[in-house]
């Protein structure tokens, strides 16, 4: 049977499903795992949510864009500087998060007044930035908050701004997958081709699902730069954001990432007519690759090999050092999606490397048909991998290298593996032929650092137990030889001592004898502590169980005298305490009372804050108020007999309060 229950899934049968083992001959159609469905209740995760996917993997990546979360504060903390995505213009992307920061009181009374305020503060605080993208979270999608009237507002009364909405909640869907396609098809909707982009070459494209990881998108530039292709948009690494509302006047989509951002370029070819083709940028051979589709495209096949002439000359030599002593070692690949078969080939071809597990977060079927058609017979392939069920797979298959993000690396490192980041990279870029290079590198370093078997060894081991039991034998005799005899009963200070080692058992006195009085202790004889002599010695001396008494003409230690002081005022505290109350009594109730006014005074402003934020209660309570007046006005004013009536209920009311009769 091809699928694999894990022991470790034993109490949730429903994970086989998801692991699936190549065997010779298999139609991998037959057999591929369940993937892109909700994860099983049980089984620990390590999927992303929606909004991350929206927020972390592509909008969060623009260079020139307010990223405003509106939710909790956490929602965004939680998406801000997590991968490494650098941009040419100082890194702005990476510098600063926004957040609306939302409440308890928000969520029960709504948020969009908190939202409109939080986007206008923003813009306010960056008055060169004129682009915002706003996001919604599962706070204020569950209390129904309507953000794109909002931005409306916001866009009207400041004029020059451009917002864009995403309304992608963390519960959305089943992994960060959602987040892709609902950021992909609302920017497709709602801002391509609101922007004409200047063009500068006869050859334009878009690269679509590439996101700068530590300078991968430079590497790109430089290789279009040198075919004369000018590069419309980067979607959307290194980006901007009126860039992408110019993608319709490219001439192809290369697409890099299909899983992220492939929804995008299909959307480009139905409406405008725009090819797409998909490239592999990571790996000496795919570079070459997507380099000669590109060239083909546009007929100018002779610059492609150029640059690839180019770039093979400078990096051949340094890959082939490391393909030598990266053959046959083996490797797990457990990263988002299209990593898996990205990866693959280039690692077994390039480097000649063995990939024996690919584990993927938010892959979908279509992705383990690829990453399944690559691999070698006897891989292992898991959807919504689990950490019981990484260190089952680490025991089945003994790695020697671990690809995957930072937080099951430091779970594989406690088990003395090495791993590279395979989201955020150790070292990049990864993308290109210098990116392939740097990955064997980073690769070949963990692997061949001592450090790993360094944590592995105990050095507490036999030989240094047998050098401490040496060195303790050899301290022993030698002290043995340098003890000195004593008077026990001499008042010289303990320093004599410092040649002599004093046994820590306790002395035993003979059943046979009493303990004596004080006097005897004069009887007592001088002996050395070290003797081997039987106890008996102590026959003619006797000890006093006694406690040692200081003579009265002699002072107390400084610590009994201070702690006696002390002792005798907390004995007195209680009397101090009753004085002062008494005196100061009147003082005391003044201030307190004062206090007690405060307190309720900020809890009636509080609880009228309150009442203030919740809709139309104003409006009740004026309305309340004004016909309460016209009814006094009426009862009271407009007659004589009742304006009499009203002053004689006055007089009663000042008697009976002010001056205290019935």
């Amino acid at each position: 049977m091809p699928m694999k229950l894990f022991k470790c899934d034993e109490t949730i049968p429903e994970r086989e499903k998801h692991v699936y083992i190549k065997e010779k001959g298999e139609d991998t159609t037959q057999f591929l795992p369940s993937a892109h469905v909700e994860t099983i209740p049980g089984s620990l995760s390590e999927r992303g949510c929606s909004y991350c996917g929206a927020k972390l993997v592509i909008g969060g990546v623009l260079k020139d864009t307010i990223q405003l979360i509106h939710g909790p504060v956490g929602c965004a903390y939680d998406t801000w500087h997590t991968k490494r995505y650098p941009s040419d213009n100082g890194n702005f992307q990476l510098k600063y998060v926004w957040s609306s920061d939302m409440k308890e009181q928000h969520v029960v009374f709504g948020g969009e007044k908190l939202l409109k305020k939080a986007m206008l503060e923003a813009f306010a605080e960056f008055p060169d930035i004129k682009r915002m993208m706003v996001y919604t979270t599962c706070s204020t999608a569950l209390i129904g908050d309507d953000i794109k009237p909002v931005v409306k507002e916001v866009e009207k009364e400041l004029g020059d701004v451009d917002i864009f909405t995403v309304e992608c909640p963390g519960f959305a869907g089943v992994s960060q997958s959602k987040g892709h396609h609902v950021f992909n098809m609302g920017w497709m909707t709602d801002k391509v081709g609101t922007y004409e982009p200047e063009i500068t070459s006869p050859y334009t494209i878009n690269v679509i699902g590439d996101y700068n990881i530590q300078g991968d998108t430079f590497v790109l530039e430089k290789y279009m730069e040198k075919m004369g292709v000018q590069i419309i948009a980067h979607f959307t690494g290194n980006g901007t954001y009126d860039s992408l509302r110019g993608m319709h006047r490219a001439q192809l989509n290369v697409t890099n990432c299909a899983r992220s951002a492939g929804y995008i370029a299909n959307e480009l070819k139905k409406k405008y007519g725009i090819p797409r083709i998909d490239v592999d940028t990571w790996g000496f051979d795919y570079a070459k690759e997507g380099l000669r589709k590109i060239g083909a495209f546009f007929g100018i096949e002779d610059r492609a090999e150029a640059v690839i002439a180019e770039e093979v000359a400078k990096y051949e030599s340094k890959l082939a050092w490391y393909k030598e002593r990266l053959t046959g070692k083996k490797v797990c690949i457990w990263t988002g999606g299209p990593r898996l078969w990205h990866w693959t080939k280039a690692l077994e071809d390039d480097l000649g490397m063995k990939v024996v597990a690919m584990s993927s977060k938010f892959g979908h079927q279509e992705d383990f048909e690829k990453v399944i058609a690559r691999g070698e017979e006897g891989t292992i392939y898991i959807d919504d991998g689990n950490e019981l069920e990484f260190f089952e797979v680490l025991e089945m298959v003994k790695p020697d290298l671990v690809l995957t993000g930072p937080r099951v690396g430091a779970l594989v490192k406690k088990l003395h593996l090495p791993y590279v980041n395979g989201h955020g990279y150790h070292n990049g870029p990864y993308m290109g032929f210098e990116g392939a290079v740097n990955m064997a590198r980073d690769m070949y370093n963990a692997i061949y650092s001592p450090l790993m078997k360094l944590a592995q060894s105990d050095i507490r081991g036999e030989q240094i137990k047998t050098v401490i039991a040496e060195e303790k034998s050899k301290l022993g005799e030698s002290e043995v030889e340098q003890s000195k005899s004593f008077d026990i009963t001499s008042t010289e200070p303990i320093a004599v001592l410092e040649s002599s080692k004093i046994d820590t058992q306790p002395f035993l006195l003979p059943a046979d004898k009493p303990l004596h009085r004080e006097s005897e202790i004069e009887q007592s004889k001088s002996f050395d502590i070290t003797s081997t002599e039987p106890i008996a010695v102590l026959e003619s001396s006797e000890i006093n169980t006694q406690p040692l008494r200081i003579p009265d003409n002699q002072p107390l230690p400084q610590w009994q005298q201070i702690g006696g002081k002390f002792s005798a005022f907390l004995e007195q505290l209680p009397k101090y305490l009753g004085s002062f109350s008494t005196e100061y009594q009147m003082p005391i109730i003044c201030f307190a009372t004062i206090i007690t006014a405060t307190i309720t005074v900020k809890i009636i402003l509080a609880v009228l804050d309150v009442i203030n934020e919740i809709p139309q209660l104003n409006l009740v309570f004026e309305l309340t108020g004004i016909g309460y007046l016209i009814w006094f006005v009426f009862r009271y004013l407009f007659k004589a007999s009742t304006r009499q009536e009203l002053a004689a209920q006055i007089s009663f009311i000042q008697k009976e309060i002010v001056e205290g009769q019935d």
